[in-house]
């Protein structure tokens, strides 16, 4: 399971906080680093408080930005005082309203989930206003016509300049990106205090690829998550791309101590996508420390590292961004270089030998964002015991002492690159020239030790593992356990080896050609994966034999997830996830699903005669009907595949796993099976050239659920166009955009005529809208009790009448037997 540059919602700063609490404290290099102009600028802003000399009196004023619109009824405004003639806020205390209708019918789902309508209409008493737009000269016009000039308020003013305090840093940063550049990107930010919902954001920001974001923090379970409301482009967004800048190449030194920690020096070359911008975000790992940063002509530049973040960029990259500010503004096309020192600790000590690398996607600075494929040149020095892999190919390998320094380079273009290390046994075995490698611990991590220890007494309860896979809940039972040895992770690796040469030399016929010219797979703690170009992380407990999975408390199906399915979706992300990856992460299922998919595919390729694909299937459509803890509905109703990481909100944390992968795994299924031709040489070539032609037009770069319906219409059958015409349409809006799973039930007759029988009836359908479209194939089975194809009925609403003729009287019409949609009984 891939998790690198996921919309992770995190909560790391109290935004929401109108106590007026300090948002955080100032880094010693922070404080080092503030006698620059961009600091100086930015504490300048920090310092912005309420104008108590002109205090308005407002009635009936508003604005309105695309789909929102903020009116103010009655009460009272300020402004913050202006800085350099600028006024970048405003406070109000009375009464208000904002009113948000979104036009995307996603987002409108979306609210819903929330708010229990698809708009958002909510009275407020308090907002805290901060922009670069013109938003200070549209309240100003406004507040001029209305003849009521402002007077001094000091009391006012005082009652809100704790909370302006408090606030005003988680802006300042995105108001210094305007301020310094010489064609600035329009910024509107409202802190809503809502008279039902409590205190949300409102985001209108042409630096985001979808400007417009509504949502706020909330508490589930002792946990904070961001409920990210709505979030859509504008009616007429800037088009342009959401990063200032796109890397050229990396050029990474690392080593590491004895100790595991980390020192780094990165060479960075970026090309500007803008012109006139002085400030550049990157990514880096909170856990490391910048110690310098020096641009093309050596000098140092003004940077700011785990400086204030807004709720908005905790939804969108987590808190390793940090801001660079260059001396001049950019112009497009320019190549920039960038030198980075730093260090600190990303390596982690599982205990007994047993080290991994926690920070997999933020070990190096790193242009945010999708679709960025690049060239990396990574040399590492480490101590002489551990092995380590990268990605990319192995250009050389010494031993100096107890030190040891090895050089990787990519000879393509790759997304990310990461690396791993250990006390390893290794085995290698070459797959068509590709060389497989796959390394395990010679010991096992202290949380699986003890889980196999058993205490004193011979016999304990232990709960079971959960793999964050859907349908992997935690079990417990009570296991009866001899002292045994510690089982040896080193003795998978022959099998696991051949496993996974195999699979990659199958899923060339649904994928072609495997990407890279090796395959490393190095362990991993923990009850998960990650694929990254040529490296696999895999879960420490793929590398168990079944009996000690059992021993240790693994239920029976994660069991087969550890063993059967994990290890191969890895393998098949070398292609979904990193020769193609996704567009936004609406588009995230589309890499998840296939990855998921072909995997089962290879697995039923392996062994047919077990009909391994079945039963996942019957898994999965179990998972989407299963029960929401604590609430009425299923993990279907959640929301669509459309939202991606947004799934996981207060109401559902773990909605993601539960949706994604087995709603994406039907939808891939779906339309294999509507584009499969049985009864030819090769029933899935249409499935296969779709999967085929969709790596060769998006190789080396991304791939979006319109792009995939495009590719789906190109090969689409007649029998598809459901709705008419040669779309696709229908089937993303229900099975990606849309939550439901139809039920259905079937009611006939059957009378003879003449050496046939006449059947007639009618298909219910229900627990979707009346709108739904399926092709639903009706068997009937008579006296032999095999079913035969009586044919295929197109729903049309809650009642679809049907007439077959039949050479075998049915006893029983069973519904889609071959499973080829995803349905339930009535």
């Amino acid at each position: 399971m891939r998790q690198w540059q996921k919309l992770v919602v995190v909560c790391a700063v109290a935004v929401l906080a109108w106590a007026g609490r300090a948002v955080a404290e100032r880094s010693p290099a922070a404080r080092q680093r503030a006698d620059s102009p961009a600091r100086e600028l930015y504490q300048a802003l920090n310092s912005l408080r309420v104008d108590g000399t002109r205090v308005f009196s407002v009635r009936d004023i508003s604005l309105r930005r695309d789909a929102v619109r903020i009116s103010l009824a009655d009460g009272k405004l300020a402004f913050l005082a202006p800085l350099d003639g600028h006024v970048y806020g405003a406070v109000f205390t009375g009464r208000g309203r904002i009113l948000a209708v979104p036009r995307d019918a996603v987002e409108k789902l979306s609210i819903s989930r929330f708010l229990d309508t698809p708009l958002v209409d909510e009275p407020f008493s308090k907002a805290y206003f901060r922009f670069t737009d013109d938003s200070a000269a549209e309240l100003e016009r406004q507040l001029g016509q209305a003849a009521r000039p402002p007077a001094p308020d000091s009391d006012f003013a005082e009652s809100w300049n704790p909370t302006v305090s408090n606030l005003n840093p988680v802006h300042s940063l995105r108001t210094l990106s305007d301020r310094l550049a010489t064609s600035p990107l329009p910024y509107f930010y409202a802190m809503i205090l809502g008279d039902h919902t409590g205190p949300f954001d409102l985001v209108v920001d042409d630096r985001r690829t979808e400007q417009v974001m509504l949502g706020r923090m909330q508490s589930s379970g002792g946990t904070r998550h961001y409920d990210l409301w709505a979030s859509f482009a504008r009616a007429e967004g800037p088009g342009k791309a959401a990063e200032n800048v796109a890397p050229v190449s990396y050029r990474v030194e690392t080593s590491i101590a004895a100790n595991l920690s980390l020192e780094a020096h990165t060479e960075l070359t970026l090309k500007a996508l803008r012109d006139g911008e002085r400030v550049i975000s990157l990514e880096l790992s909170r856990s490391l420390t910048l110690e310098s940063l020096t641009g093309s002509d050596g000098q140092p530049l003004p940077y700011f590292q785990n400086e204030d973040l807004s709720s908005k960029q905790i939804v969108e990259r987590g808190n390793d961004t940090f801001l660079v500010v260059l001396p001049t503004g950019t112009r497009v096309g320019q190549e920039l270089r960038l030198v980075a020192t730093y260090g600190g600790s990303v390596i982690s000590d599982a205990g007994n030998g047993v080290y991994y690398v926690g920070a997999r996607g933020d070990w190096y600075p790193h242009v945010a964002g999708l679709g960025n494929f690049t060239q990396f040149d990574l040399s590492f020095r480490w101590p002489r015991k551990l092995t380590l892999v990268a990605t990319g190919k192995k250009i050389e390998e010494t031993e100096d002492g107890e030190w040891r320094t090895g050089r990787w380079k990519s000879d393509v273009p790759v997304a990310l690159a990461g690396f791993n290390l250990g006390e390893y046994a290794s085995e290698q075995v070459d797959a068509g020239g590709v060389r497989i490698a796959v390394h395990a611990n010679r010991q096992l991590e202290r949380a699986i030790l003890e889980r196999l220890a058993p205490p004193s007494a011979d016999t304990v309860g232990i709960a079971g593992v959960g793999w964050g896979w859907p349908g992997s809940p935690s079990t417990a039972g009570t296991l009866t356990m001899a002292a045994m040895a510690p089982p040896n992770p080193a003795g998978v690796l022959k099998l696991l080896a051949r496993n996974v040469a195999e699979s990659v030399h199958k899923m060339e016929r649904w994928n072609g050609p495997f990407p890279y010219h090796q395959l490393e797979i190095s362990p991993i703690p923990g009850s998960f994966a990650q694929g990254w170009p040529g490296l696999l992380y895999l879960s420490t407990m793929a590398f168990l034999p079944a009996e000690d999975e059992r021993r240790a408390g693994v239920a029976t199906r994660d069991q087969a997830l550890f063993q059967e399915l994990m290890p191969f979706h890895e393998v098949a992300h070398q292609w979904w996830g990193n020769v193609v990856t996704w567009s936004s992460y609406r588009d995230e299922w589309i890499v998840e699903s296939l990855a998921n998919y072909c995997a089962l595919l290879y697995l039923e390729e392996r062994k047919p005669g077990e009909h391994v694909l079945s039963p996942w299937l019957e898994n999965y459509r179990n998972d989407l009907l299963a029960k929401i803890p604590e609430h009425e509905g299923i993990y279907d109703d959640a929301g669509p595949l459309a939202l991606g990481q947004r799934l996981d909100s207060s109401l559902v944390p773990d909605a993601y796993v539960h949706v994604i992968y087995p709603k994406g795994t039907w939808v891939m299924h779906m339309l294999r099976m509507m584009l499969r031709e049985p009864g030819s040489k090769d029933p899935d070539a249409r499935f296969s050239g779709l999967l085929r032609s969709l790596i060769e037009q998006h190789r080396e770069s991304t791939l979006s659920t319109a792009e995939l319906q495009r590719a789906t219409e190109r090969v689409m059958t007649p029998e598809m166009a459901l709705e008419g015409g040669h779309s696709m349409e229908w089937f993303f809006d229900q099975w990606v955009r849309g939550t439901g799973i139809p039920r259905y039930a079937v009611q006939f007759t059957v009378k003879p005529q003449g050496e046939s029988f006449l059947v007639r009836g009618t298909l219910q359908q229900s627990a979707v809208a009346e709108s739904f479209l399926a092709r639903v194939p009706l068997y009937a089975t008579g006296a032999s009790g095999k079913p035969v194809l009586l044919g295929a009925v197109v729903t049309g609403g809650a009642s679809t009448p049907f007439h077959f003729t039949s050479r075998v009287k049915p006893k029983r019409i069973v519904i889609d037997p071959n499973q080829t949609l995803l349905w339930r009984a009535q």
